[in-house]
């Protein structure tokens, strides 16, 4: 039996232990889910630009095929799509509920949120900076010159990414670490670590302190209100900005 999540908590000045005590009434139903199936689920999805790349080249013989700039995308957005509906069909509706905290949120996590997103952009353009100084490249969300490179963009960096990801790194990963006793801070880095791991495979080197240091705020706004939606606003609002740096709408300022 495992011990319960509430005696193992570290108490880093943050939630109170009312707060504490919500969060692992929240993830306990995920106790009953092997870790492995949580971190493989959260993964899965990044498969899915690996097969279509590998079966496209494939076909071609190793040509280029003219992909859309922005292809990698899609076999994502569609990989998450099906993942989520994995989770929602496949498995208990409690292990569903435990993953996907989605609450009406109060003004202060939504102004939270908002706050975290222009501190999110802000450390986006230092570490870019910074990056370029060194000679690496920034992390860069590329350019969207067709009506096709921006459809998939939407599709699978605005709509869904933020969606799922929140749902799979800081709902079900994080919260199944929680049920397991886990202390909160150790759940909270092995959740950021995870989110950060996959972003070096599409995103680039510098992708590890831009991961990391986004995917701990957004841990925080889950943590601190014992839902997603704040976590998920921060998210999308990033993601937009990217899409409109992309557009050449916004200057890239790096």
């Amino acid at each position: 039996m495992t011990s319960g999540p509430s005696d193992r908590w570290i108490d880093v000045g943050g939630p109170s232990i009312d707060r504490q005590r919500r969060l692992s009434g929240t993830v306990a139903p995920l106790a009953e889910l092997p870790l492995w199936i949580g971190i493989a689920l959260a993964l899965v999805p990044f498969l899915f630009p690996v097969l279509a790349f590998t079966a496209i080249y494939t076909v071609t013989m190793g040509s280029d095929p003219g992909l859309p700039e922005q292809f990698a995308n899609l076999p994502l957005g569609i990989g998450y799509c099906c993942v989520l509906a994995v989770l929602r069909w496949r498995f208990d509706d409690a292990i569903w509920r435990a993953s996907a905290v989605f609450r009406r949120p109060s003004i202060r996590e939504i102004g939270a949120a908002l706050l975290a997103a222009i501190v999110g952009i802000g450390i986006v353009i230092g570490i870019n900076r910074y990056a370029a100084t060194v000679g690496f490249e920034p992390h860069d969300p590329g350019q969207v010159t067709t009506s096709v490179d921006l459809a998939i963009l939407l599709f699978g960096s605005v709509l869904v990414a933020p969606i799922a990801e929140e749902l799979l790194f800081r709902g079900l990963v994080f919260g199944q670490l929680l049920s397991r006793g886990y202390g909160l801070l150790a759940a909270a880095v092995l959740s950021v670590l995870l989110f950060t791991v996959i972003h070096v495979f599409i995103a680039g080197l510098v992708s590890i302190a831009v991961a990391g240091v986004l995917g701990a705020l957004l841990t925080v706004l889950r943590v601190w209100y014992d839902n997603l939606v704040g976590a998920w606003l921060m998210h999308a609002l990033i993601n937009t900005a990217a899409l409109l740096i992309a557009l050449a709408v916004l200057p890239a300022p790096w």
